[in-house]
């Protein structure tokens, strides 16, 4: 078998964003603290150009944008930005998540109901690189498809700062064919229970067109 590659792009990268939020709506918003971990939610589809046929699974209205110069050529992969702060889940603080492709390709990516394989990682205690994030099965088969990033596009997402009583290193996963692709580190703050893999958000399907129980 061979073994994954891992791709890191964030030293290609000359970017400088500034805060998405005004001061006065930044100074409301708190991190997020929290004892478990939770559902993955990078949620994206194909710019109508590149949409392919539907099975019926559901559709993110996170459509790819134009890079227009925004990052450097031939890049592909993620990029954590801690500057341009965002809000996420109504009353926390997120940073920004890009998926970047400047290459002269597009890249196809599986997804479950537009939710991409992207997942949240924090060096533990000794050190080794672990999950806090988890990303829930589907039961139905429609659910499972594939969308694409064309070329000279990028996806952004919010993701939640946490804090917490552990400090560490924080990054995106991002498992592609056969390279992992992660984003730059950054220092955050977690609780150690966001570490343990029985302590999950959870979710309670409230009807038939609902595929997840976790």
């Amino acid at each position: 078998m061979r073994c994954q590659e891992k791709v890191n792009i964030s030293n290609g990268i000359a970017f400088n964003g500034k805060p998405k939020i005004d001061s006065d709506t930044l100074k409301n918003l708190d991190s997020l603290d929290i004892d478990f971990q939770l559902r993955g939610n990078c949620y994206a589809f194909s710019s109508q150009k590149n949409a392919k046929e539907s099975n019926g699974e559901a559709h993110s209205e996170n459509i790819p944008k134009s890079n227009k110069g925004k990052f450097e050529k031939d890049l592909f992969g993620l990029y954590l930005s801690e500057i341009e702060l965002q809000k996420v889940y109504e009353t926390y603080i997120g940073h920004t998540l890009y998926l970047i492709n400047t290459t002269d390709k597009n890249i196809d990516l599986s997804a479950q109901d537009s939710r991409l394989d992207i997942k949240t990682e924090i060096k533990s205690h000794i050190g080794i690189w672990t999950e806090i994030t988890y990303l829930p099965s589907s039961w139905c088969g429609n659910s499972y498809h594939t969308i694409t990033l064309g070329t000279d596009e990028y996806w952004e997402f919010v993701q939640p700062v946490f804090k917490g009583s552990f400090k560490t290193k924080l990054r995106y996963k991002l498992e592609f064919e056969d390279r992992t692709i992660v984003s730059n580190e950054i220092v955050a703050f977690i609780n150690p229970e966001q570490m343990d893999k029985d302590r999950k958000e959870g979710h309670q399907a409230n009807n038939i067109m609902d595929p997840y129980n976790e």
